[in-house]
């Protein structure tokens, strides 16, 4: 199985994730609005066995968002890194930043009821009122 890097805009954080996502898709939930800063926020979910942090730890600040969800994201330039699904073993990795391109492409949309309403969703991607 091959294995993606990525890393954070100055460098400080790398990771690496399998490339074996369980879904790629785009969340439009306020929550991911606001993490992303962006009208949705690109990401994949993996099993956390097949995510690994292996440059710059100590840069890495968490968030914790709720009982079940940590967000972590580089301390020194902000970057955006994933969601941690605590309670699920998952982490949810920023696709933004991968220097290497998944295998799988984004195949759904989440989240759509609560999506930014200047946004318009012009794919032919699943779409979903809330998670499937």
């Amino acid at each position: 199985m091959k294995n993606l890097t990525g890393s954070c805009l100055c460098g400080k954080v790398e990771i690496q994730v399998a490339d074996k996502f369980d879904f790629i898709g785009y969340c439009h939930c306020s929550e991911c609005r606001k993490w992303s800063g962006s009208a949705f926020a690109a990401g994949g979910l993996v099993d956390a066995k097949d995510f690994t942090i292996t440059v710059g730890e100590q840069f890495v600040s968490r968030y914790p968002k709720s009982e079940e969800t940590e967000l972590g994201f580089c301390g020194h330039c902000g970057s955006s890194l994933f969601s941690h699904k605590l309670k699920r073993g998952k982490y949810i990795v920023r696709l933004g930043v991968l220097d290497d391109a998944p295998t799988q492409q984004p195949n759904v949309h989440i989240f759509c009821a609560s999506k930014a309403p200047w946004f318009d969703i012009t794919d032919q991607l699943d779409h979903f009122d809330e998670l499937p």
